[in-house]
């Protein structure tokens, strides 16, 4: 088992403990599969909404990658990794589902 790495504080000043990172977003119904793409290559950080996040996590695990690499893609503590490397395998993520396809359904399909 791979040991997680401690949490590092937020480098930013002006934040107060209880306030919401400037890195969620809130959940808008919509996926922009460019941001979850950025957030799983973790090149650099990207705002996500919780289903991005989610999403990011998916193709992290599908491509092999254990939650201590989820958490230093995605800006998160292991523990936060962990959770959301539970909750894909709770919702069924894997494999992961098409992101383009979510975020642009074909015009004769009908909108979930």
């Amino acid at each position: 088992m791979t040991a997680c790495l401690p949490t590092l504080p937020a480098a930013s000043a002006d934040r107060r403990p209880g306030m919401p990172s400037p890195w969620s977003l809130p959940e808008d119904g919509f996926v922009d599969p460019i941001a979850v793409e950025i957030a799983a290559a973790g090149e650099r950080r990207v705002a996500l909404t919780p289903a991005e996040r989610l999403l990011a996590t998916a193709r992290l695990l599908a491509a092999g990658h254990h939650p201590t690499e989820i958490g230093r893609r995605l800006h998160v503590s292991c523990q936060t990794a962990r959770t959301l490397a539970a909750q894909v395998r709770r919702l069924g993520l894997l494999p992961v589902p098409d992101l383009w396809l979510l975020a642009y359904p074909p015009a004769d399909t009908p909108a979930a």
